[in-house]
């Protein structure tokens, strides 16, 4: 059985310090992609691995960046583990009674803002990240940089090409396609 790692007294310091300065802020980022339970999960393994890492996190206004990637991690690794428990589920049953829609989801959210978070969903998960993390969260792009562990005008051009690729996914959603049959239709 191994033991597990011993830090000196003053990592733990900063271990300490580090979790009453950003726990609100890591527990926000997280509560932002996942429901309350896995955002709770996700931010005590994020100080867990601080914790097993603690000479690793770089000092500073760093210090946020390297938790909001760790937690970025956790909770990727949490959706593929949802991911192989829902296809077990459908497996194990042919019907499901549960249609996955969150009542409160439903009366809060309108029709455009269910087309711009569907447009969303068509987009690679990194892109949906960079765009949350910039757009919607408003983190400053240096910081969102050194998350992704990118120079500034990378994230820059994939910003830029995200959102064009956004706009196109929107836009396809706000204009039905007209299936080969029904075109032909109109055109008599």
């Amino acid at each position: 059985m191994t033991q597990p790692p011993t830090h000196p007294q003053g990592s733990k310091t900063r271990l300490v310090r580090l979790y009453h300065e950003h726990r609100s802020a890591v527990i926000a980022y997280c509560m932002r992609r996942a429901n309350r339970d896995d955002a709770l999960d996700a931010t005590a393994e994020t100080f867990a691995v601080a914790w097993r890492r603690i000479d690793d996190i770089p000092r500073g206004e760093a210090e946020l960046s390297w938790l909001y990637a760790v937690a970025y991690r956790a909770l990727a690794n949490q959706r593929r583990g949802n991911a192989r428990l829902g296809n077990l589920k459908v497996k194990l049953t042919t019907t499901s009674s549960d249609t996955g829609i969150d009542p409160v989801d439903q009366l809060v959210r309108n029709e455009e803002d269910q087309q711009v978070i569907d447009a969303m969903e068509t987009l690679r998960p990194d892109d949906r990240e960079l765009l949350q993390l910039v757009t919607w969260e408003e983190h400053p792009r240096d910081q969102v940089a050194a998350m992704f562990g990118i120079s500034r005008s990378t994230l820059d051009q994939r910003i830029h090409r995200a959102t064009k690729r956004l706009k196109k996914a929107y836009a396809r959603m706000e204009t039905p396609s007209l299936t080969p049959k029904a075109a032909e239709g109109d055109a008599r």
